[in-house]
C-alpha cells in the first residue's frame, strides 16, 4: 500500500461521515447537539476538499463510497432516528460511526508502507480530530 491508498481511505472516511451527518442533522432537535454535528460535518467537508486537492496533485481522482453505500447509510440513519429520535440516540449513532471510521483508517495507516511523512501526518491529524469529535458528543449520551 502507498500514499494514494492512505489518501483514498481518508477521503472515503470523510465522505461517509459527511453523508451520514447530512441525513442526520435535519432530524436532530436539540440545538446543542445539532451545533456539534454541524461542526463535525463542516470538518468532514473541509477534510474531503483538502484530501481531494492533495490527491489531484498526485494525479489521482478521488473516489468516495459507492452510491449504494451512501444510500444505505442515509436510509439507516433515517430509520434509526424514526425509531428513536432522541439527541442521545443521535450522539450514540455518530460516536459508533466515528469509531468505525477510526478503526478502518487506523488499520489502513498501520498496513501502509508510506514514503510520505505528510500523508501519515495527515491521517494522524484526522484521527485526532475524530477522537475530539467523540469527546464533544459524550456529554449527550
Amino acid at each position: 500500500m502507498n500514499n494514494s491508498h492512505l489518501q483514498s481511505s481518508i477521503y472515503k472516511n470523510a465522505s461517509m461521515g459527511e453523508t451520514a451527518l447530512k441525513s442526520l442533522i435535519p432530524m436532530v432537535g436539540d440545538s446543542r447537539v445539532k451545533n456539534v454535528l454541524i461542526s463535525q460535518y463542516n470538518g468532514y467537508k473541509a477534510q474531503k476538499e483538502m484530501t481531494a486537492l492533495s490527491m489531484k496533485k498526485m494525479g489521482l481522482a478521488p473516489q468516495g463510497p459507492s452510491l449504494m453505500s451512501q444510500l444505505m447509510t442515509s436510509a439507516s440513519v433515517k430509520l434509526k432516528m424514526k425509531r428513536d429520535g432522541s439527541s442521545e440516540n443521535a450522539a450514540k449513532m455518530v460516536i459508533k460511526g466515528t469509531n468505525t471510521g477510526i478503526i478502518e483508517l487506523t488499520e489502513t495507516l498501520n498496513h501502509t508502507r508510506c514514503s510520505s511523512p505528510e500523508a501519515v501526518q495527515s491521517a494522524k491529524e484526522y484521527l485526532r480530530r475524530e477522537q475530539k469529535n467523540i469527546e464533544k458528543l459524550k456529554p449527550y449520551l
